[in-house]
């Protein structure tokens, strides 16, 4: 195999990436940002995913990683892998338009049943439906200049390298033929036995948006089952692991949202499928209007306790010391408490100052001395474990909301803050 091409060198694109070049493929990757390139350039490349910078650094001082802005760069590929994200718009409207012109810009070097293959989760239908006429319609002929296939990515921020030897890699086509090029070319860089062929590429689309819903729908299902035990001075989330005990259930734990790339995106993929087929999939839709409420409810467990609605918001990553924000719950909550006439501000062990005030959000310059009468832990940072709680206390913290169930109740309450947690 001579060279892989990879279309977005972002998040997902540089896992994949970095996985392809430890299995001693070189790597071509086209990425629009052109500050992506100075970095590599100027040696200032960074990410906060173990083992990736090293990787794609040494590689691309050795030549077997070429980095450039211009998809000329994907002439003569062997494959080309897109990672690009299909997003919605504020009313949860799929963003198609940028994915496809950046289809559009492969097709020049689409020739001799180029192999195409789609990681970006997508809703199902798009890869035959959507990509498919972008490119005939430019000239190509899909069997003769291109083969298309979909193997939706699924690993995490923060543990990418590790967990791609382990999660099965499911690969799907517009026809048999794409799918068996395309599991030739993952051959490349997974171990046979992860990698596993089904029968159509719409199949291969549903996979990841299923798991998704699946996951958004269960803590929705808890989210509600907590605010009732909290009401009923049950502590829910102590019976999850019995209640989880008997093999039947699998109940994940209640918090104060859902943020991140994809819970809070790829349920609206479907949500569109299901309308355009004429189905109900209100199931679907309710579980993003609970998980997206959690905030609100959290709020309305202090509003009506404190004195002078000062808040420090913990955390601004959607995921515990992964220097991520897309789509935080800190900005739901952050939104929620402004209108309900609170003064925020917030910290993040992550991130500085001046990265929390780009954002929009005012940021603390520590947690201490802010004088803020209610905490709310958005995200479980190892840091936080180590709180010095009486000195909170003693700056005029009145509550703590745990957002994550995941402080001692017993120490928070012995320092002389009011420990108020989702379920608990």
């Amino acid at each position: 195999m001579k060279r892989i091409s990879i279309i977005g060198l972002g998040k997902i694109g540089q896992g994949i990436a970095a996985n392809i070049l430890m299995h001693g493929l070189p790597v071509n990757a086209v990425d629009i940002d052109t500050r992506l390139c100075e970095s590599f350039e100027n040696g200032t490349y960074d990410t906060n995913e173990p083992g990736v910078k090293e990787c794609l650094v040494d590689s691309y001082k050795s030549g077997q990683l070429k980095l450039s802005n211009q998809f000329s760069l994907i002439k003569g590929s062997d494959a080309i892998i897109i990672t690009i994200p299909l997003l919605v718009d504020k009313q949860k409207k799929i963003l198609d338009e940028p994915f496809i012109d950046c289809v559009r810009q492969i097709a020049p070097y689409c020739e001799k049943e180029m192999v195409i293959v789609i990681e970006t989760s997508m809703p199902v239908g798009f890869g035959r439906g959507s990509v498919v006429p972008a490119l005939e319609a430019l000239g190509k002929k899909h069997g003769t200049d291109f083969l298309l296939a979909h193997s939706p990515e699924r690993i995490k921020s923060g543990t990418m390298l590790e967990q791609l030897p382990r999660i099965p890699k499911v690969i799907g086509g517009v026809s048999q033929q794409a799918a068996q090029k395309a599991y030739e070319v993952y051959r490349g860089f997974f171990e046979a036995e992860l990698l596993f062929q089904v029968e159509s590429i719409e199949a291969a689309e549903m996979l990841k948006l299923a798991g998704m819903i699946y996951r958004d729908i269960n803590i929705a299902l808890s989210n509600q089952l907590a605010q009732f035990a909290h009401q009923q001075g049950i502590n829910f989330t102590d019976l999850i692991p019995l209640i989880n005990a008997d093999k039947e259930a699998n109940l994940l734990q209640p918090g104060i949202g859902v943020g991140g790339h994809c819970t809070p995106v790829y349920p609206y993929f479907m949500i569109d499928n299901f309308t355009r087929a004429g189905l109900d999939f209100s199931i679907a839709q309710e579980g993003r209007k609970i998980n997206d409420g959690m905030a609100a409810y959290a709020v309305s467990l202090v509003r009506d306790k404190v004195k002078n609605k000062t808040a420090l918001l913990l955390g601004l990553g959607f995921r515990p010391n992964v220097k991520e924000d897309s789509l935080s719950t800190t900005y739901i909550l952050n939104d929620v408490l402004k209108e309900a006439g609170f003064d925020t501000c917030v910290h993040d062990v992550e991130y500085g100052e001046s990265e929390i005030t780009s954002k929009g959000l005012k940021a603390a310059k520590e947690i201490y001395g802010n004088r803020s009468e209610v905490i709310f832990l958005v995200t479980m940072h190892k840091e936080y474990y180590g709180l010095d709680l009486p000195r909170l206390a003693k700056d005029g913290v009145r509550y703590l909301v745990d957002g994550r169930n995941a402080m001692d109740k017993e120490k928070v309450e012995a320092a002389g803050i009011v420990y108020i947690g989702i379920g608990r």
